[in-house]
Parts: C-alpha cells; sequence; structure tokens
C-alpha cells in the first residue's frame, strides 16, 4: 500500500491525483469559520471552508472532513461553491484504513480526537489562481462532563489560515450559570440569562488546539442574569455626618460584575467612611455587560448590516469618569458606537425629510496595516427649534435610597433638576415620584409657572431607606398615565444608580412592565446615571432601550447642563421612532466588512422591514454615525462599494419612511488626510474606544498615535469637537488629556 500525498485544511484533508501531487503546492486555507447553535445539549454545526490553488495548473481530489464521535451521520450537509453535494461516508473501519494508507501509523491517535466516521466529496478541478469554498453542517449531541456541558472542535492543521473565526450560541429553557473557554481566549457575551455567545477570531493563525466550550445551566431556579447589584442599606445621621453601612461585598468581588449573577450577601462587614474598594480596584459593585466585538464579515457568506439607530452617549461619560479617577474603564463599558456619537459633527439636516444621509470614505489611518477602508455613515435628524416644541409633560422618578447619599449623588440630581426647571417654558409641566424603601408622590404635576414651589419640593429631598425601583417606576407611570395629554411630549425620567434590592428586582419582569407602559399608553422613559461604585449600568441602559427612550450618565454639573440645557428638545421631543439602518454591500468590490460599535443594537436583516420589530427612537436635532471597516477586492477601482437604506416610523403619523443612497468605490478618499477633518476625528475616537475595550482589531493600537492624530486635527480645525469657539477650546483640551492620562495609566499597568 502505498502512502498518499495530501493537504491538510484546518480539521480536514484533500487528497489530490497522483500526477498533480508531484506538479503542486500545498492549497492555501483562506478562511475556517465556524459558527455552532446549541440549544441545551444538541448543537449545529455549520463550518465555512475557503481554500485557494496557488499553483498554475487545476487541482482536485478527494475531500474528507472527520465527524465528531457525538455527530448525527445521517443529518449532514456539504456544499461546494453553494451547491449541495452528495456525499459519502466513511465508517470507522474505512476511515481507520484510509489513515493508515495515508500517515503509514499503526498507532491512529489522530482518530481518537477527531472521530471515527468521515464525509468524503469529491472536489471538482479548482482553477488555478481561483478558490474553492466549502460549507459544512451536522449536528451532535453535546458531552456532559461532572454536571458541565462540554463542546469541542477539534483543531488539526500543519500550515496557517488566513481568518479563523469561531462562533458559539448557547441557549436553553433554564438560566445559564457560567460558560468558559478554558483553552481561548474568547469574548462571552450573556445576551439575556438564557442565552450567551462566545466568539474568538485570529488571523494567520496554527489551528493545533482543539476548541472548548464549558457551560452549566442553573438548576436552582434563581435568574442567573439577574444583574442587580447588592445594596448597601444606609442610614444617614446628619448630626454626626457619618455614613453607615450595614454591608459591603466581600474583598474576592470584582468591580466588572461583567455578565455574571449578583449575589447577595450572608453576613454584614464593617466599611470605612471612604468607601474604598479592596485589591485597588475603581470601583465597588459596578455592572456593566459585555457584548463582544463585531467580526470581519465576507459579503459572499452576508452581504448585509443591520442596526437599530442609537444616539447614547452615556458611556463617553463613564469612560471619562474613570479615567479623571486615575483608572482604565473595564473594557465592557466602552461601546464604540457612544464614544464616537458624543461629538457633534454638524451634518446638515434634510429640508424635508427626517433625515439626511452623509456617506464618506478613505483609507484608515488605523487597523493593523490591513489597508482598510474607513466608511463613515452619517445620518442627521431633523431640526425642531425650541419654541416649536410641543408642551412637555414629565414625570421624575428620583432614586433617593441610601446609596444615593454616597459622592452626593443626589445633590446632583437636584442640581441638574433645578437647571432644567430654569429652562421649561410656563406651559410645561413636573411631577415627581420618589422611592426608597417604597414610592411615593411629592409633586403632583405642576404647571411651570409654580417654579418656585416646584424648586422646593426638589431642594427637600434627601436620602433613605433601600432601593424599591420596581415600586418607583410603577408609580411614576401611572402617574404619568393619569395625566397623559395626547398632543404633548409624556415622557418618564428615571434619575438613579441602576441599584434595586427591594420588591420586585428581576429585569426581565421590570422590562415587561416597562415596555406594557409604552405600548398601551405611549410614554417613553429617559434613564439617567448618577455615582460610580454601587452603579448598575446593564439596567439603566436596558431600560431606556425597553423604554424607546435614551441613555444618559451624568457625572459632571456641565454633563447635566449638556443634556438638560443645551439639549433638552433633543432630548425630550422624538423625531422618528423605530429607526434603523441597513448597508449592503456589494460582493463584487467589497472583500470583508465590518461595523465598530452596535453590538447590542444588531438587528436581522428581515427585521429592518418588519414595522413592529423594535429599533431606536431619535430625537429633534439628534445624529447617528457608524463606522465600517471595509477591505476591497483586489485591482478594484471603480463600481458600486454599498447601499445605506434607514427606515422609520414618524411618531405622529404613524407613517412608515425609507430612504437610500449608494456609496460608490469612486467617492473614496485617495488617503486618510484628504478625508474631512470630521471624518478623521471620527476615526481616532473610534480607534480610542477600540484600544480601551481591548478589541482584537486594535491590539497593536497605541493611545500615543491617537492622541497625536487627535491634536494634529484639532490644531487645524477644533471646530470639529464642539459648536463654538470656547466650547470647542474646553472640550478639545478635555478629549487630548483624557487619552493622554488614559495612555499614561495603560503604561503604569504594562510596568507594574
Amino acid at each position: 500500500m502505498n502512502q498518499l500525498e495530501f493537504y491538510t485544511l484546518a480539521r480536514s484533508l484533500l487528497v489530490p491525483s497522483e500526477t498533480q501531487a508531484s506538479q503542486s503546492q500545498k492549497l492555501t486555507v483562506e478562511r475556517y469559520h465556524v459558527n455552532v447553535s446549541i440549544q441545551k445539549r444538541l448543537a449545529t454545526t455549520e463550518v465555512a471552508l475557503v481554500f485557494s490553488n496557488p499553483n498554475k495548473i487545476p487541482v482536485s481530489g478527494l475531500f474528507v472532513f472527520p465527524l465528531p464521535d457525538r455527530a448525527d451521520i445521517s443529518n449532514t450537509e456539504i456544499r461546494i461553491n453553494g451547491n449541495l453535494e452528495k456525499s459519502g461516508l466513511l465508517r470507522s473501519s474505512k476511515l481507520v484504513e484510509f489513515y493508515k494508507r495515508i500517515l503509514q501509523a499503526p498507532d491512529l491517535q489522530m482518530l481518537r480526537t477527531i472521530g471515527t466516521s468521515a464525509l468524503q466529496v469529491q472536489i471538482p478541478p479548482i482553477p488555478d489562481r481561483s478558490e474553492c469554498r466549502l460549507q459544512i453542517r451536522y449536528t451532535e449531541l453535546v458531552e456532559e462532563v461532572d454536571e458541565s456541558l462540554v463542546y469541542t472542535h477539534h483543531l488539526r492543521t500543519n500550515q496557517p489560515v488566513g481568518s479563523f473565526l469561531m462562533s458559539i450560541d448557547v441557549e436553553g429553557e433554564d438560566a445559564i450559570e457560567t460558560v468558559e473557554c478554558p483553552l481561548h481566549d474568547a469574548t462571552i457575551d450573556h445576551e439575556n440569562d438564557t442565552r450567551t455567545r462566545i466568539t474568538y477570531q485570529a488571523t494567520d493563525v496554527q489551528l493545533v488546539t482543539d476548541f472548548v466550550c464549558r457551560y452549566v445551566f442553573t438548576d436552582n431556579g434563581l435568574d442567573g442574569a439577574e444583574l442587580i447589584s447588592r445594596e448597601m442599606p444606609l442610614n444617614f445621621n446628619a448630626s454626626e455626618s457619618m455614613l453607615l453601612c450595614d454591608v459591603v461585598p466581600p474583598p474576592s468581588t470584582p468591580y466588572s460584575q461583567i455578565s455574571t449573577p449578583a449575589r447577595r450577601l450572608s453576613a454584614p462587614m464593617p466599611l470605612s467612611t471612604e468607601l474604598s474598594p479592596p485589591n485597588g480596584a475603581a470601583y465597588h459593585d459596578v455592572f456593566f455587560k459585555g457584548h463582544g466585538t463585531n467580526p470581519f464579515i465576507d459579503p459572499e457568506d452576508d452581504n448585509q448590516s443591520t442596526f437599530g439607530m442609537d444616539a447614547d452617549s452615556a458611556s463617553y461619560a463613564v469612560t471619562r469618569r474613570y479615567i479623571q479617577d486615575g483608572f482604565l474603564p473595564p473594557p465592557e463599558a466602552v461601546r464604540v458606537e457612544e464614544l464616537v456619537n458624543a461629538f457633534d459633527y454638524d451634518y446638515t439636516p434634510a429640508a424635508d425629510d427626517a433625515f439626511a444621509l452623509h456617506l464618506e470614505g478613505a483609507p484608515s489611518k488605523f487597523g493593523e496595516g490591513k489597508q482598510l477602508q474607513m466608511l463613515r455613515v452619517g445620518i442627521q435628524g431633523r431640526v425642531i427649534p425650541d419654541t416649536d416644541r410641543k408642551d412637555a409633560i414629565l414625570t421624575f422618578v428620583i432614586d433617593v435610597s441610601g446609596s444615593m447619599g454616597m459622592e452626593n449623588r443626589l445633590g446632583l440630581v437636584k442640581k441638574a433638576l433645578r437647571l432644567l426647571v430654569k429652562q421649561l417654558r410656563p406651559t410645561d409641566k413636573i411631577g415627581v415620584v420618589v422611592y426608597g424603601t417604597d414610592a411615593r408622590v411629592v409633586l403632583p404635576h405642576t404647571s411651570v409657572v409654580n417654579r418656585e414651589h416646584i424648586l422646593e419640593r426638589i431642594d427637600s429631598l434627601c436620602p433613605e431607606g433601600v432601593t424599591n425601583v420596581e415600586d418607583g417606576i410603577h408609580k411614576g407611570y401611572e402617574l404619568a398615565r393619569k395625566n397623559i395629554q395626547s398632543d404633548s411630549i409624556n415622557r418618564v425620567i428615571l434619575c438613579s444608580d441602576g441599584v434595586a434590592n427591594e420588591g420586585v428586582t428581576s429585569p426581565k419582569v421590570l422590562l415587561k412592565q416597562i415596555r406594557d407602559y409604552v405600548d398601551d399608553h405611549g410614554i417613553f422613559l429617559t434613564t439617567v446615571g448618577f455615582g460610580m461604585g454601587n452603579y448598575n449600568d446593564v439596567l439603566m441602559e436596558d431600560l431606556a432601550k425597553k423604554g424607546n427612550g435614551n441613555y444618559a450618565y451624568v457625572d459632571t454639573l456641565s454633563e447635566a447642563r449638556r443634556i438638560f440645557v443645551e439639549n433638552l428638545t433633543g432630548t425630550l421631543q422624538i423625531i422618528a421612532k423605530d429607526a434603523k439602518v441597513q448597508v449592503t454591500f456589494n460582493p463584487d468590490t467589497v472583500r470583508s466588512f465590518r461595523l465598530l460599535g452596535y453590538e447590542n443594537r444588531q438587528m436581522k436583516h428581515e427585521d429592518f422591514r418588519n414595522d413592529d420589530a423594535d429599533a431606536g427612537e431619535i430625537g429633534s436635532g439628534h445624529s447617528v454615525t457608524a463606522l465600517y471597516e471595509v477591505k476591497l477586492n483586489k485591482g478594484v477601482d471603480s463600481g458600486e462599494l454599498a447601499k445605506v437604506a434607514i427606515r422609520y416610523e414618524d411618531p405622529d403619523t404613524q407613517k412608515v419612511t425609507e430612504v437610500s443612497e449608494k456609496f460608490l468605490v469612486e467617492d473614496l478618499k485617495d488617503e486618510f488626510e484628504g478625508a474631512s477633518p470630521r471624518l478623521q476625528f471620527a476615526t481616532a475616537i473610534a480607534q480610542f474606544a477600540e484600544i480601551l475595550r481591548e478589541s482584537v482589531w486594535a491590539k497593536n493600537g497605541c493611545l500615543k498615535t491617537v492622541h497625536q492624530t487627535l491634536k494634529g486635527i484639532l490644531q487645524q480645525h477644533p471646530e470639529v469637537v464642539a459648536r463654538g469657539e470656547a466650547q470647542a477650546e474646553t472640550r478639545g483640551k478635555e478629549l487630548l488629556t483624557l487619552v493622554r492620562n488614559a495612555n499614561r495609566i495603560k503604561e503604569q499597568e504594562q510596568a507594574s
């Protein structure tokens, strides 16, 4: 029996004909992408394998793909270049004979690691300098090991793979308690308590280590993704000016509680009045949730990108707070789109429609030397003058629990509301509900004509009790419902640190209650976060999304002024409901693309024209900027690059409108410096965010380079950071200081 020549293609083999084997080099593995969907214990695995023929002659041969031991061999599928092929099956004895012939080895350890059966199919001739695309699909039962469920994807190759992607969705009826990938530095994103996504990406990688995912479902009835912080019951003794805390977290508790269930403490511990967290961490009990990082996508596999519009900027203020306090923010706290959209790009609004599209592209200054193009999708909302906005019926729901006494959080809330009241019109009305251990109305809806009385009631608020956010939301919406006016802005504004420990604390229940109020009465919700340490970013963002509103974070009085004074009409008056974006890339010109950010705003492509699907709400004058990294096909210099479409509903007429615009390859600028200053600025901000959130696509990124780029832009074009000379100077200095200090902190951490 003669030994066969063969090529290793990721976990599979290709055996060419004898004449070709003697004349040809190894095939090149361009991509090995794996998408796995696991429902409890049943896993459906889809493999997309692309390899190219570098030889001057066509290459064909027998393709062999080993299946795992637990695979359902009756439920398999293989496609070649999109065409479904009839495949054969090599069972145990024939597979052993096949591998012995190839490897000339009596002890076939390979069979014990990659399976005892395999699919086989004949590959038609691959022309020289061409690619072959294979898609393999199979199902298997996930192995159970010591109360854990373990999914393993075996990987073996003797040559690098150009692009490797592993994406696993785990879903079950019970809450997912733990997920880990012990052999790879994967991103784990808990989308909700019963669904988790695991992703891992690499380029030019040697596949020698199996990909292992372990997960455990909870069976104790607890909400595994509760994400409600331990509340520290506080009693404020005014005579002694001391903050007495009954409960604190144990020293081992991490401060970025990312996608992990909160646990209540069983025993009280003392806490110093300075609230210093142990182990040198930044803050106690800070809850953020990572949403993964968007991968590069081949448009031949999927040429569309669909997401709900988002004009929030809370993540920028949170990031600023961390850096100004001398810490790098947790990567999960950094949402790229919110840092980018924290700045005004001065887009021209449409003359008649709700939105105007502004498209621009140029070579990116960043992107790990991959010769990427940066495509900017700019969307400008219609501007409604302050004098033309509707009257506002505002219901403030204010957290006055003990934790709001920390850092004078409630004091900052009261200052922010004083700024707001002074900006409202006499025909506007304000109502106030507060909640601690329970909720109560402290101010029925009152015309702003009675401004002094309103301010008096606001000034009288003080910290008390624990946190019953469910009762506060319920009473707030009930008060808003009783005073609803169809021709006015009806909005609930929640001011809190996001902590809940009394009454209903499950986010699922709270979110459903809010959604019911929105659907039944059209009362929108804005959430405004205060404080850091014992702060729940996850809940505040989710409440705003379910409430068809926006989420802001206030760390300073100037930030409160920006939200409640400078952008009051944009904060209150909605110009579009369920606004969404769909970008369709042309496979003839685009090799791959990646959306920067918006991971938690992704939508199914078919929901773009599903007008019942929930998307984003955009206020007067708000703009939305989305950035795509795009790699063009070789030799492309003309043709359509992408089509950008936006779809939205008018909140008054319920009319749905869709507008679109095409972007051509020839519209791209020749160099980064030739692009508009605002595109250069947005690109640098995105790189800043990518480095802070430790994106795999910016692993070699340098904050010094970001600082130098921003400094050069702002020196020549200070107006890109803000309108007005004084404001531009202030925000420009702030931004440069943030980047410089972030770099300093990062260097200190690396040196320690």
